[in-house]
């Protein structure tokens, strides 16, 4: 009997770590601009090039979050199997309906310059939605099987 093969679109599980290592500080960084305006700051005169350097960062900075989460959302777990591959399915399912939700009210609810951030937001909400709930319903899993080493990522 074959195998069924579970693991084609998966990154190697060091992937993961390094997903981390960029998200972190790219999520960071970004997180500073949305709340000040700049990522840097007195560097340079006030002026066009201070502009022109925090567009610059906070781009390479966005790409990088994105890159951090797809790395940390599609990698291999210790123990791929065909249960964990319908696991990863369910929450990724999960995660584009809560998704779709929380869109549908936010777009009811939020206006003007508000929906712009919300609509910002959710390019990086379903990858985060379902790095949490494939996470937890690993963790679960764990606790129900009792054998953590199996599961261990």
């Amino acid at each position: 009997m074959k195998c069924m093969k579970t693991n084609r679109y998966l990154l190697p599980r060091y992937f993961k770590v390094i997903g981390w290592i960029i998200s972190v500080p790219s999520a960071l960084v970004s997180l500073i601009y949305l709340f000040t305006g700049q990522v840097i700051n007195g560097v340079f005169s006030k002026s066009h090039t201070e502009d022109v350097v925090n567009s610059i960062i906070i781009t390479i900075c966005l790409v990088l979050l994105m890159l951090g989460l797809l790395f940390i959302a599609f990698s291999k777990e210790k123990m791929e199997d065909e249960y964990i591959t319908k696991v990863r399915g369910d929450s990724l399912i999960w995660a584009v309906i809560a998704n779709a939700i929380f869109m549908i009210i936010l777009s009811s609810t939020v206006y003007g310059i508000g929906f712009l951030y919300v609509s910002f937001f959710n390019l990086y909400t379903v990858l985060v939605l379902f790095i949490i709930k494939f996470n937890l319903a690993l963790s679960n899993l764990k606790k129900q099987s009792g054998n953590e080493e199996q599961f261990k990522s």
